[in-house]
């Protein structure tokens, strides 16, 4: 209860205030983050009518630094759902509250048929620097991927591409050493513990080499797998070419080895305009789909980065304007490509300094023994940052 109000007294301060608090021009303390409110409309062919929903999200940042070799941070949601969602699925707000970290630290403090208000604090960590060596402890975000969209090598807390309204990403509870070598070098080891007492744990080896950026790794996973991988990330004349590799042995013999391998290109043209690629294989996926169910929740393993054996990945996005960009994906997922796949529109206009009004479409559609299936999602965000 103590936790709930110490929560909520932010979250209520935000909504109404919606400012940007200045303590002092030299405060140590920082603090940040976002309002928005997004309705929505779903659409299911097996079902053969929509639900709509709404989303009012709030993003408290806050940081202290009392000098230059310490920081705190401490970073959480508020959600406010409601609509045909929760009302129909009894078990929504389960899942909104479940926490796969070792501390639990999300909890539904409003629910009713119709809605359910949400807290979870995703960071919750402190830094400390000694020269060369930084060590950080708790609730943290441990980003060792290489690629855009596909991360095999983020063993801690890989994400969904699909999930466009959480730019920060999922984090872990644990332990990060690192220690730098050099200018361009560094020594990392990570220490994960999760909610069913799993530990993950991995070492990893980075440094440049003619003009690339390369990693090793190697650990091992929930307790139950050996993990060997790698990643890079360069360019090619003046196209940046990346990539990431895992491999994954299972400790009890009756388990299949995993293979993971992501390798991307991007190219940025003169009126600013980006053209992205990228392809995943995972061995341990089939190539036919029952749905898409899973890419919509938060992963928790690199073994569910996709929902098939092969996925492609291709996206262009463009400033038609200083204040507005379009942007258009498109995903397919094992062959035909064309008959499984995934395609999402987005605009987004810069109403004034810090206030963006978004469009999203979400378009997935594939073939299973009932015939052509199709799943489509829109929204319209309206996103306050300060």
């Amino acid at each position: 209860m103590r936790l709930k109000k110490l929560a909520l007294a932010p979250l209520v301060f935000v909504l109404l205030f919606g400012i940007k608090i200045n303590i002092f021009a030299q405060s140590p303390i920082e603090f940040t983050g976002y309002v928005s409110d997004m309705p929505s409309y779903l659409w299911q062919k097996s079902e053969g009518e929509g639900l709509w929903d709404n989303l009012i999200h709030n993003r408290i940042n806050l940081a202290y630094a009392p000098s230059t070799n310490l920081h705190i941070r401490l970073e959480l949601r508020n959600r406010f759902f409601v609509g045909e969602t929760v009302r129909n699925n009894a078990l929504y707000k389960y899942f909104l509250e479940s926490d796969p970290g070792w501390v639990d630290m999300s909890f539904n403090w409003g629910t009713g048929k119709s809605h359910v208000v949400n807290t979870v604090v995703d960071r919750l960590s402190v830094e400390r620097t000694w020269g060369k060596l930084k060590l950080k402890a708790g609730r943290q975000r441990v980003n060792w991927g290489q690629s855009l969209v596909w991360n095999p090598n983020d063993i801690f807390n890989s994400y969904s591409y699909f999930d466009f309204d959480y730019p920060e990403r999922p984090s872990m509870d644990g332990l990060r050493m690192q220690y730098f070598t050099g200018d361009l070098s560094r020594i990392e080891a990570v220490l994960k513990f999760d909610g069913n007492d799993n530990l993950t744990s991995a070492l990893l080896y980075g440094f440049d080499k003619v003009g690339y950026h390369f990693q090793i790794i190697t650990g091992q996973v929930n307790q139950n797998h050996l993990l060997l991988g790698g990643g890079w990330k360069g360019s090619i004349s003046d196209a940046a070419f990346y990539g990431e590799l895992s491999y994954l042995s299972p400790f009890d013999n009756s388990e299949r080895e995993v293979y993971l391998l992501s390798v991307g290109s991007n190219y940025s043209f003169n009126n600013s305009m980006k053209l992205t690629g990228e392809y995943l294989y995972s061995s341990n996926l089939s190539s036919s789909i029952n749905d898409f169910s899973d890419l919509s929740f938060r992963h928790t393993s690199i073994q569910t980065l996709s929902v098939t054996d092969h996925s492609y990945m291709v996206s262009l996005s463009a400033p038609l304007h200083p204040l507005l960009n379009i942007s258009l994906s498109y995903v397919g997922f094992s062959y035909p490509v064309f008959k499984n796949y995934y395609i999402g529109p987005t605009i987004e206009y810069s109403v004034r300094e810090s206030l963006y009004l978004s469009g999203i479409v979400q378009i997935f559609a594939h073939q299973n023994t009932e015939g052509n299936q199709m799943k489509i999602g829109s929204f319209i965000r309206l996103k306050k940052v300060f």
